[in-house]
């Protein structure tokens, strides 16, 4: 295709562009004069009968009743105006998280205005209603469970890796996996004590214990060892 001729379909494309343009511009300035003849309109009416002017009730926020709430709700913000809109009963559920084991407790079933309370007196709370209706508080516990403390043991799996279990090592119940240990750096450096006590399980009843553990071992970590200068 010579010059010329590109030069005289660049033309062409533009003009069907500005007659685009223009077409688009004409069909805003209509959009616009139509919304101040409606505003004026409305201005109108609600002069003439503001008493009969009613808003939709999808048009008013959801969070209005809960003065400070972010922008984007989070699902205890959301079950907060549940209740606020319900009045009857609901029935509570509270499910628990530790750093080892978890529990749910049935609550019973409350007025919304009482469950409203109790959710407002445990920040720490967060809370959904499942499909079932029933509304599930959810709480994390940086500590163990009350069951946990009467059975967790830290040892070492088939695997090699430290491990937290439900009883002693040999059961193979196991809870969660921490880490790889570098064997032979153990048989190395600990005691043979030490060794029997990770192989028999090291039982701890609390946080303090259990954190002691993981960090008597932390150095063991398989990672940490092949990065360690020779």
């Amino acid at each position: 295709m010579s010059r010329f001729r590109i030069l005289k379909e660049l033309k062409k494309s533009l003009k069907r562009k500005r007659r685009h343009v223009w077409s688009l511009g004409l069909v805003a300035a209509l959009f616009l004069l139509a919304a101040i003849a409606g505003s004026w309109m409305a201005h109108r009416i609600v002069a003439q009968k503001p008493s009969q002017v009613f808003l939709p009730i999808e048009s008013a926020s959801a969070w209005a009743e809960e003065p400070g709430l972010a922008r984007h709700p989070t699902s205890r913000d959301r079950t907060l105006s549940a209740l606020q809109r319900w009045h009857g009963q609901v029935e509570l559920i509270l499910h628990r998280t530790y750093l080892c084991g978890e529990e749910t407790r049935q609550l019973g079933r409350l007025s919304s205005s009482e469950a409203s309370d109790l959710l407002k007196s445990h920040r720490e709370w967060e809370a959904s209603f499942d499909s079932a209706g029933k509304m599930l508080m959810e709480e994390s516990i940086d500590d163990l469970s009350p069951q946990c403390r009467k059975t967790a043991y830290i040892g070492m799996d088939g695997d090699g890796n430290l491990t937290l279990f439900d009883g002693p090592p040999w059961q193979e119940k196991a809870i969660r996996t921490f880490f790889q240990l570098d064997v032979e750096m153990l048989e190395s450096r600990m005691s043979d004590d030490r060794l029997r006590d990770l192989a028999n399980g090291i039982r701890v009843t609390d946080k303090d214990e259990y954190n002691s553990v993981l960090s008597s071992f932390d150095e063991y970590a398989i990672m940490k060892s092949q990065a360690a200068p020779q």
